[in-house]
């Protein structure tokens, strides 16, 4: 009988004892594959979260906070300077506006309420005059329809994703056509449909489609071409409002220090790196602890298999020093245990790879869902500068759910070679033990 059919038979001499090694071989070599899953899915998530989510940084005139606040409007010279900036991959310029009912035929479908009621309170009047005789003396006020110029229209959706065209077709944003979206309850407050026209600063407007957002101040609204805006108001070059994409959130930071720079006090700069950064770092405590425990299980397996070996080696002292008195070289001796301790080894592995596969998409899912859990929830505040946020916290919240586990070719093998590791460390000590043993010192002392 060779060396190898011995050690493989050796392996099954004691059948409780080998059981038992083989379960616990296999908890932790399961344990080593769905970690690695965990990890290797979580740090895909990651990348594409970089690359996604807290990437857009919004540059508005200093001291503008919506339509209040003072500063002049960005000019086409400063976002010359903005788009060749290092790591922007994109950029979306905005000019709002706002339709008296002078400039249009539109009739605004908001209802201006106490609150929009206060906000045109100073309309009319003298500064020096009280504020009884300012509202004794003004006219009603009447609501506004807000125009937004822009060379991204999908910039005004509410969700982070395009913007929901329920009829009709999207415009062009670097176009200078008469055309406009037009929103769901503006259009249906004046009987608008696609083909159908307004007025619009004294030019007539075509309706190229009706968009519906969900937020009735966004479905109250039209949206034009950015040069389309500007010049019906002539505003040539003004912008009020430029989103830039970062290629990856990791340079996010280090964009809106180049943007400072350039445009220094002339420009108000935010990001939501913050958040992104707060997000991506939940995702990476998953990350760490996944590494963690293929670690943990690669000990724990290793130190299994040498304390099984060395008591092996420890009973059959005798059987060593026989084989060794007759002729076998420590050589033979060695890899009939390293055999035995592989076939242990490889059966455990079998069985907690098949357990690897079962249990690693529900362990993913629960190591997200608990990282999630226990991630405080941030509140987006509504309305003002909080479009500059609009979907962006909620958006890397969502892809932090949505991670998907696979086993890949790459993550089995790594599994297999660390099966391998464990046998290999778990079966050196015991050689080193049985090279040590003498035959005539066992002899004599059985």
């Amino acid at each position: 009988m060779n060396v190898v059919s011995r050690g493989i038979k050796n392996a099954f001499r004691s059948p409780l004892r080998s059981g038992a090694i083989i379960l616990m071989l296999a908890i932790s070599i399961g344990l080593i594959l769905s970690m690695l899953v965990a990890r290797t899915s979580v740090n895909a998530k990651i990348d594409e979260v970089k690359a996604t989510a807290g990437t857009s940084i919004t540059i508005t005139p200093a001291g503008v906070f919506g339509f209040a606040g003072g500063g002049d409007p960005l000019t086409s010279d400063q976002l010359a300077t903005i788009k060749p900036t290092a790591h922007i991959t994109s950029t979306s310029a905005t000019l709002n506006d706002q339709l008296s009912t002078t400039d249009t035929n539109l009739v605004s479908s908001l209802d201006l309420g106490s609150f929009g009621a206060r906000q045109q309170r100073f309309e009319n009047g003298s500064s020096n005059s009280s504020q009884s005789d300012r509202l004794a003396t003004r006219p009603a006020p009447t609501p506004r329809t807000t125009v937004t110029g822009t060379t991204n229209p999908n910039s005004v959706s509410t969700n982070g994703g395009d913007l929901n065209i329920t009829s009709g077709s999207t415009i062009d944003g670097n176009s200078s056509s008469l055309v406009a979206l037009v929103g769901s309850d503006l259009a249906t407050k004046n009987n608008l449909t696609v083909g159908s026209t307004f007025t619009a600063y004294g030019s007539t407007v075509t309706v190229s489609g009706i968009f519906n957002t969900a937020n009735k101040f966004q479905d109250s609204g039209v949206i034009m071409p950015l040069t389309t805006v500007q010049n019906l108001t002539s505003q040539a070059g003004a912008v009020n409002s430029v989103t830039a994409t970062v290629d990856s959130s990791d340079n996010v930071d280090s964009t809106v220090a180049a943007l400072t720079t350039a445009l220094g006090s002339k420009a108000d700069i935010t990001s939501q790196a913050k958040q992104a950064a707060n997000s991506v770092a939940s995702l990476e405590s998953i990350s760490n602890l996944a590494l963690a425990g293929v670690i943990g299980a690669t000990i724990a397996g290793a130190v299994i298999v040498l304390l099984a070996m060395i008591m092996i080696v420890r009973e059959r002292r005798r059987e060593i020093g026989v084989i060794k008195a007759i002729g076998g070289t420590n050589g033979k001796v060695i890899g009939q245990f390293v055999t035995e301790a592989m076939t242990l080894t490889v059966i455990g592995a079998i069985v907690g790879l098949t357990l690897g596969v079962l249990v690693s998409g529900p362990m993913t899912t629960s190591l997200v869902s608990s990282s999630q859990n226990s991630t405080s929830t941030t509140s987006r505040p509504q309305g003002g500068p909080a479009e500059i946020f609009r979907g962006g916290v909620q958006s890397v919240r969502t892809n932090i759910t949505q991670v998907s586990s696979s086993i890949t070719p790459t993550i089995f093998a790594t599994s297999i070679g660390i099966t391998l590791l464990i046998a290999a460390v778990g079966s050196a000590v015991p050689a080193w033990f049985i090279a040590r043993i003498r035959p005539a010192e066992v002899l004599r002392a059985e």
